[in-house]
C-alpha cells in the first residue's frame, strides 16, 4: 500500500513538474489581427494578449488582448519570446 501512495505522490510531482515546464517551437507563431475593443473607461488600461500552449495540437494559440484595470503600484509588463538552445518559448506577462 505504501509503495503504491509513493507511486502515486511521484506521478502527480512528475505531472506537476511537466505542466510548469517551457514548449518549445523552432518559430514564433505569427500574430492574429484583431480589433480592440471600445476602452470601458479613462482608468482602464490595455493588455496585450499572451500565447498559451495547447498540448492537443502541439502549437501555441493566441489569446486577444484586454482592458484590465491597473493593479495600484504596479505595472505590467508584457509577456515576451525568448529563445535558448532548445528553441523558443513564451514567457507569460506579469505584474511587477
Amino acid at each position: 500500500m505504501k509503495k503504491f501512495i509513493l507511486l502515486i505522490v511521484l506521478i502527480g510531482i512528475a505531472s506537476f513538474v511537466g505542466a510548469c515546464a517551457p514548449a518549445y517551437v523552432r518559430n514564433q507563431p505569427s500574430p492574429m489581427n484583431y480589433d480592440r475593443p471600445q476602452r470601458p473607461s479613462d482608468n482602464h488600461v490595455w493588455r496585450d494578449g499572451d500565447w498559451v500552449w495547447n498540448r492537443q495540437s502541439r502549437a501555441y494559440d493566441q489569446r486577444n488582448g484586454s482592458w484590465v484595470m491597473p493593479k495600484r503600484g504596479r505595472s505590467f509588463k508584457q509577456g515576451h519570446w525568448e529563445t535558448n538552445r532548445r528553441g523558443q518559448y513564451w514567457v507569460k506577462g506579469q505584474w511587477d
